[in-house]
Protein backbone atom coordinates (compact mmCIF):
# COMPACT_ATOMS: atom_id res chain seq x y z
CA UNK A 1 0.00 0.00 0.00
CA UNK A 2 1.76 3.41 -1.09
CA UNK A 3 2.08 6.14 1.53
CA UNK A 4 0.97 3.80 4.45
CA UNK A 5 2.54 3.77 7.63
CA UNK A 6 2.49 -0.06 9.20
CA UNK A 7 2.47 -0.39 12.91
CA UNK A 8 2.31 -3.19 15.19
CA UNK A 9 -1.02 -2.46 17.58
CA UNK A 10 -1.04 -4.02 20.99
CA UNK A 11 -4.38 -3.34 22.77
CA UNK A 12 -6.53 -3.65 25.84
CA UNK A 13 -10.68 -3.57 25.19
CA UNK A 14 -12.78 -3.55 28.52
CA UNK A 15 -17.01 -3.76 28.27
CA UNK A 16 -17.85 -0.75 30.58
CA UNK A 17 -20.61 1.07 31.78
CA UNK A 18 -21.90 3.95 30.04
CA UNK A 19 -20.05 7.54 31.05
CA UNK A 20 -21.42 10.63 30.47
CA UNK A 21 -19.54 12.99 28.47
CA UNK A 22 -19.29 15.52 31.23
CA UNK A 23 -18.04 12.87 33.48
CA UNK A 24 -15.12 12.02 31.13
CA UNK A 25 -14.25 15.94 30.61
CA UNK A 26 -14.24 16.29 34.73
CA UNK A 27 -12.04 13.68 35.52
CA UNK A 28 -9.55 12.99 32.72
CA UNK A 29 -6.11 13.70 33.07
CA UNK A 30 -4.42 15.40 29.62
CA UNK A 31 -5.58 16.49 26.46
CA UNK A 32 -9.83 15.13 25.98
CA UNK A 33 -10.27 15.14 22.43
CA UNK A 34 -14.02 14.08 21.50
CA UNK A 35 -13.83 12.66 17.28
CA UNK A 36 -16.95 11.98 15.82
CA UNK A 37 -16.42 8.30 13.92
CA UNK A 38 -17.96 6.50 11.15
CA UNK A 39 -16.39 3.45 10.44
CA UNK A 40 -17.48 1.44 6.87
CA UNK A 41 -15.83 -1.78 6.74
CA UNK A 42 -15.02 -2.70 2.96
CA UNK A 43 -14.91 -6.52 1.21
CA UNK A 44 -11.55 -8.39 2.09
CA UNK A 45 -10.01 -11.65 0.86
CA UNK A 46 -8.15 -11.59 4.53
CA UNK A 47 -8.07 -9.59 7.23
CA UNK A 48 -9.74 -6.37 7.75
CA UNK A 49 -9.96 -3.37 5.22
CA UNK A 50 -12.16 -0.11 6.44
CA UNK A 51 -12.44 3.08 5.59
CA UNK A 52 -12.74 6.03 8.41
CA UNK A 53 -14.12 9.56 8.63
CA UNK A 54 -12.85 10.96 11.95
CA UNK A 55 -14.53 14.45 12.67
CA UNK A 56 -13.27 16.99 15.28
CA UNK A 57 -14.40 20.40 15.95
CA UNK A 58 -16.15 20.44 12.45
CA UNK A 59 -12.66 18.91 10.80
CA UNK A 60 -13.02 15.62 8.81
CA UNK A 61 -10.23 13.48 8.20
CA UNK A 62 -10.31 10.52 5.89
CA UNK A 63 -8.20 7.09 6.10
CA UNK A 64 -7.54 3.74 4.84
CA UNK A 65 -6.59 0.72 7.11
CA UNK A 66 -6.00 -2.69 6.61
CA UNK A 67 -5.06 -5.10 9.57
CA UNK A 68 -4.10 -8.61 10.18
CA UNK A 69 -4.07 -10.40 13.11
CA UNK A 70 -1.54 -11.82 14.63
CA UNK A 71 -2.52 -12.56 18.64
CA UNK A 72 -6.11 -11.23 20.01
CA UNK A 73 -4.11 -9.05 21.50
CA UNK A 74 -1.54 -7.78 18.87
CA UNK A 75 -2.58 -7.03 15.07
CA UNK A 76 -0.45 -5.77 12.06
CA UNK A 77 -1.97 -2.38 10.88
CA UNK A 78 -1.38 -0.34 7.55
CA UNK A 79 -3.09 3.18 7.36
CA UNK A 80 -2.79 6.16 5.28
CA UNK A 81 -4.74 9.39 5.08
CA UNK A 82 -7.16 9.57 2.03
CA UNK A 83 -8.95 12.89 0.30
CA UNK A 84 -12.41 12.67 0.33
CA UNK A 85 -13.00 11.88 -2.79
CA UNK A 86 -10.98 8.89 -2.43
CA UNK A 87 -13.06 7.63 1.01
CA UNK A 88 -16.30 8.49 -1.45
CA UNK A 89 -14.68 6.09 -3.89
CA UNK A 90 -14.10 3.47 -1.26
CA UNK A 91 -17.48 3.69 -0.54
CA UNK A 92 -18.28 1.24 -3.54
CA UNK A 93 -16.38 -1.83 -2.28
CA UNK A 94 -18.62 -1.68 0.94
CA UNK A 95 -19.04 -5.42 2.50
CA UNK A 96 -22.78 -5.02 2.68
CA UNK A 97 -22.83 -7.67 5.15
CA UNK A 98 -22.00 -4.68 7.65
CA UNK A 99 -23.54 -2.15 9.02
CA UNK A 100 -21.19 1.39 8.65
CA UNK A 101 -20.13 2.07 12.41
CA UNK A 102 -21.28 5.72 13.83
CA UNK A 103 -19.40 6.31 17.37
CA UNK A 104 -18.08 9.09 19.20
CA UNK A 105 -14.44 8.38 20.70
CA UNK A 106 -13.13 10.47 23.79
CA UNK A 107 -9.38 10.26 24.09
CA UNK A 108 -7.93 10.94 27.42
CA UNK A 109 -4.06 10.74 29.23
CA UNK A 110 -4.76 9.17 32.59
CA UNK A 111 -1.47 8.03 34.55
CA UNK A 112 0.75 8.05 31.48
CA UNK A 113 -1.49 6.12 29.79
CA UNK A 114 -3.66 6.90 26.49
CA UNK A 115 -7.43 5.38 27.48
CA UNK A 116 -10.01 5.45 24.61
CA UNK A 117 -14.10 5.13 25.41
CA UNK A 118 -16.24 4.51 22.04
CA UNK A 119 -19.78 5.75 22.42
CA UNK A 120 -22.19 3.66 20.02
CA UNK A 121 -24.95 5.20 18.64
CA UNK A 122 -26.96 1.67 19.28
CA UNK A 123 -26.42 1.60 23.01
CA UNK A 124 -27.48 3.58 25.58
CA UNK A 125 -26.24 1.97 28.86
CA UNK A 126 -22.84 0.55 27.69
CA UNK A 127 -19.43 1.57 26.14
CA UNK A 128 -16.06 0.50 24.83
CA UNK A 129 -12.72 1.84 26.53
CA UNK A 130 -9.69 0.23 24.55
CA UNK A 131 -6.01 1.43 25.95
CA UNK A 132 -2.99 0.63 23.33
CA UNK A 133 0.25 -0.50 25.22
CA UNK A 134 3.46 -0.49 24.48
CA UNK A 135 4.09 -4.57 24.96
CA UNK A 136 1.84 -7.15 25.79
CA UNK A 137 3.30 -7.46 29.44
CA UNK A 138 2.30 -3.69 30.34
CA UNK A 139 -0.27 -3.24 32.88
CA UNK A 140 -3.30 -1.39 32.55
CA UNK A 141 -4.23 1.39 35.42
CA UNK A 142 -7.95 2.48 34.64
CA UNK A 143 -9.66 5.20 36.04
CA UNK A 144 -11.59 4.98 39.20
CA UNK A 145 -14.63 6.61 37.65
CA UNK A 146 -14.88 3.70 34.80
CA UNK A 147 -17.19 0.67 35.97
CA UNK A 148 -16.02 -2.08 34.25
CA UNK A 149 -18.36 -4.74 32.93
CA UNK A 150 -16.09 -7.33 32.14
CA UNK A 151 -12.47 -7.35 29.97
CA UNK A 152 -13.35 -8.43 26.22
CA UNK A 153 -9.69 -8.06 24.40
CA UNK A 154 -10.23 -12.07 23.75
CA UNK A 155 -13.56 -11.71 22.83
CA UNK A 156 -14.31 -11.46 19.19
CA UNK A 157 -17.55 -10.35 19.40
CA UNK A 158 -16.50 -7.39 20.65
CA UNK A 159 -14.37 -6.54 17.79
CA UNK A 160 -15.42 -3.55 15.43
CA UNK A 161 -15.82 -5.72 12.97
CA UNK A 162 -18.06 -8.09 14.37
CA UNK A 163 -20.15 -4.68 16.26
CA UNK A 164 -21.25 -3.88 12.36
CA UNK A 165 -22.44 -7.37 12.17
CA UNK A 166 -24.47 -7.12 15.76
CA UNK A 167 -25.36 -3.59 16.06
CA UNK A 168 -25.36 -4.08 19.89
CA UNK A 169 -23.18 -4.16 22.73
Amino acid sequence: MKNAKSNLEIERKFLINMVKPEVIRKYAQGILKEIQIEQIYLVAKEGERRIRKQTVDGMSCYYYTEKITITELKRREKERKLTKNEYEDYKKEADVALSPIQKIRYVFGYKGQVIEIDIYEYSSDKAILEIELPNEEKQVDLPEFISVIKEVTYDKGYKNHSLAKTQTL
